[in-house]
C-alpha cells in the first residue's frame, strides 16, 4: 500500500493549525533503499540545502544522504569501526557525533580518506542513553538529550556541549516531564504505557523553538527556547513513523523526520513550515 494513503491524523494538544506543519500530509517521503540506513538513528541538515546527514547505530560511519535523489548515500565518513552511535551534527567544518554514553566526537578534514578525530568525554554515563543531537547556534553549543529509562516518569534532561570550551554544563538546559507529556496527549487503548523519552532534538532555524522527539510513544513536543516550556505536545503516526529517532531542519524551517525500518526500509519524511507559506 502506498505510504501516503496509510497516514492517519496526527493528534496536538492545540488547534490544528496552531503547530506549523501539518503532520498527516507530509510533502516529500524517501524510503532508504540502502541496508546501511535501515537502523538509521540520527539525523542532521548540511550546507547544501536538501542535503542530509544520517548515522546508524552500529559503528562510526556518517552518511551523506541525497534528499532530492531519492535518498542515495553520496559520501561516508568513517571515523570509528565499533560504537553505538546516536546522533550527527555538522557545524561549520566540522561534523559531530554522540555516543549513547554521551561521549562527543569531533569529526575534521572530513573530505580526506582519514578524517581526524578527537574524542571529548563528559560526566553523563551508559544508563543516561543520550539519544538526541542538535546544534543551539544562540548558545554555539551542541544540545545533548537523554532518552533514560522509558518505563520511569522522571524529568528527561537535556544538557549542552559548549563547543568553545568543549565542556558539557553542570546542570540540564531543558527538562521534559514525562507526566506532563502524558496529561497533554493521553495514552490511547492500542498504545504501550511507556513515557516519553528523547530520540532526537533539533533547533528550529526561524522560530527558535526546541523539537524533541519520541520514538516511545511515538511523540513530539515543541519547547519554547527561553522558558523551556512545553508549546505543543503532539502523537506521531505509529504507520508512518514506525521508530522516529532523527529530526532536523531545512533551511526555509520545512521539519524533516527519519525513522528505522522496523519491518522495512529506514524513511525520511518532510513537511512542509506553513507559517512561512501563510498555508492552512
Amino acid at each position: 500500500m502506498n505510504l501516503l494513503l496509510s497516514i492517519g491524523l496526527c493528534l496536538s494538544i492545540n488547534p490544528p493549525d496552531t503547530l506549523p506543519y501539518n503532520l498527516a500530509n507530509p510533502s516529500h517521503i524517501i524510503n532508504l533503499v540502502s541496508e546501511d540506513l535501515r537502523e538509521i538513528s540520527g539525523l542532521s541538515p548540511t550546507d547544501v540545502d536538501g542535503q542530509y546527514l544520517a548515522i546508524a547505530d552500529e559503528k562510526g560511519e556518517i552518511f551523506f544522504v541525497d534528499g532530492a535523489g531519492g535518498g542515495a548515500i553520496t559520501h561516508r565518513v568513517l571515523f570509528r569501526d565499533k560504537g553505538d552511535f546516536e546522533g550527527v551534527e555538522m557545524v561549520g567544518p566540522c561534523l559531530f557525533a554522540v555516543k549513547s554514553n554521551g561521549d562527543v566526537f569531533e569529526i575534521g578534514r572530513w573530505k580526506r580518506k582519514s578524517p581526524s578525530v578527537r574524542e571529548y568525554k563528559t560526566s553523563l554515563k551508559k544508563e543516561d542513553d543520550v539519544e538526541g543531537l542538535g546544534f543551539d547556534a544562540k548558545r554555539n553549543a551542541l544540545l545533548i538529550a537523554c532518552k533514560g529509562n522509558t518505563d520511569s516518569s522522571y524529568l528527561r534532561k537535556v544538557y549542552a556541549f559548549d563547543l568553545n570550551s568543549k565542556k558539557l554544563s553542570e546542570q540540564p538546559v531543558y527538562t521534559v516531564d514525562p507526566l506532563e507529556v502524558n496529561r497533554l496527549v493521553p495514552h490511547i487503548p492500542e498504545e504501550n504505557e511507556h513515557f516519553f523519552s528523547p530520540s532526537g532534538i533539533a533547533v528550529h532555524p526561524i522560530t527558535g523553538d526546541i523539537y524533541v522527539l519520541s520514538s516511545a510513544q511515538k511523540r513530539l513536543v515543541v519547547l519554547d527556547y527561553a522558558t523551556g516550556a512545553i508549546k505543543y505536545a503532539i502523537r506521531l503516526d505509529k504507520k508512518m513513523l514506525p521508530q522516529p529517532e532523527g529530526i532536523s531542519f531545512d533551511m526555509n524551517g520545512d521539519l524533516v523526520l527519519s525513522s528505522e525500518g522496523k519491518k522495512g526500509e529506514g524513511l525520511i519524511i518532510r513537511y512542509r513550515f506553513l507559517e512561512v507559506r501563510g498555508e492552512k
